[in-house]
């Protein structure tokens, strides 16, 4: 059992160590991915592929949607490197604000490799002017956004994996490339944000970050996993649809009606709300019956529905 060590701990960012049952020269340390609702921080455990590969592990958490950045981040910082000083071989994980942590965080947690999914370089307008949909976010962080190379360690290698239909992720994606050479690309079309939704389905993450902590990270294998995962995905098939409105409204029309009705409620929601500029009727119709089976509608969903209404686009 690991058990688990509170390393760094503030108002604002968490760092706990899983120590593996007789210890372990090797250390993967998490950045926690954003949160639909971040106000506190959430209980946390070893992830199952630290468990299984018989490693430390340490997660990195944040009370906020704040990119792991406060006026405390020295000490995040600080905590990271002492910890991480006796390891042979660190390595980090990080999905979209994850990344950008991992990243971030390199240099003083003495990270090797990392696996990142759909991170972001910055969500400063004046940095990233392409990725309007996070400009506010960044204004509630309330400080400055380092770029990454600022504080990381530009010789990090791993991998970078992202969804190439999604335009703001693939300038985050170049750029950060462009500055932190040694990441290899991989590109996984429709697979989403994180772009590694599809595989998740699967179960397919974890497996993935055992290739990570074991030093064999094989473009072409996670390639072939993704393609024999998105066979039955749902939310590859969304995605997919979604890429299609411009070009095919007609069978994206179909495929975004059949997924409002049937699938997860993420799916059901996503699929329905892409559908309101295309067939308004039915896709209110498929909504509702989503949210009549709901004990409680997430807030952030009533907020974009009501911002799709109020565009009138439709």
């Amino acid at each position: 059992m690991h058990l688990p060590q509170t390393l760094h701990d503030d108002s604002h960012h968490r760092a706990t160590l899983f120590a593996a049952p007789g210890g372990s020269r090797r250390a993967v340390i998490c950045f926690e991915a954003g949160r639909d609702i971040m106000d506190g921080f959430v209980p946390t455990a070893c992830p199952g592929f630290a468990v299984r590969a018989g490693i430390d592990a340490i997660m990195v958490q944040s009370a906020r949607r704040d990119w792991f950045l406060s006026k405390g981040s020295d000490h995040l910082a600080k905590a990271l490197s002492a910890a991480t000083a006796a390891y042979d071989e660190v390595t980090a994980t990080g999905f979209s604000m994850g990344g950008y942590g991992a990243l971030l965080y390199s240099r003083a947690a003495r990270v090797s490799r990392a696996l990142l999914v759909s991170p972001q370089y910055s969500i400063d307008p004046r940095i990233a002017p392409y990725d309007p949909d996070r400009h506010d976010k960044f204004r509630r962080i309330g400080q400055d956004m380092p770029r990454p190379e600022e504080w990381g360690d530009t010789d990090l290698r791993g991998v970078l994996i992202y969804d190439p239909s999604i335009s703001a992720d693939r300038q985050h994606a170049a750029r950060i490339t462009h500055v932190f050479p040694r990441l290899r690309l991989l590109a996984l079309p429709y697979g989403g944000h994180p772009a590694t939704s599809v595989l998740g389905e699967k179960g397919q993450v974890g497996k993935v970050s055992i290739m990570l902590v074991e030093g064999r990270l094989r473009l072409k294998e996670i390639r072939r996993r993704h393609r024999m995962a998105r066979r039955e995905s749902p939310r590859y098939h969304l995605h997919l649809a979604r890429a299609a409105v411009a070009r095919h409204p007609d069978r994206a029309r179909q495929e975004l009606l059949a997924l409002a009705q049937n699938g997860s409620d993420h799916v059901r929601f996503e699929a329905g709300l892409a559908l309101l500029p295309l067939d308004r009727a039915p896709a209110m119709k498929a909504l509702n019956n989503l949210f009549d089976g709901l004990p409680d509608i997430p807030a952030s969903w009533a907020r974009r529905l009501q911002a799709a209404l109020d565009d009138g686009t439709f």
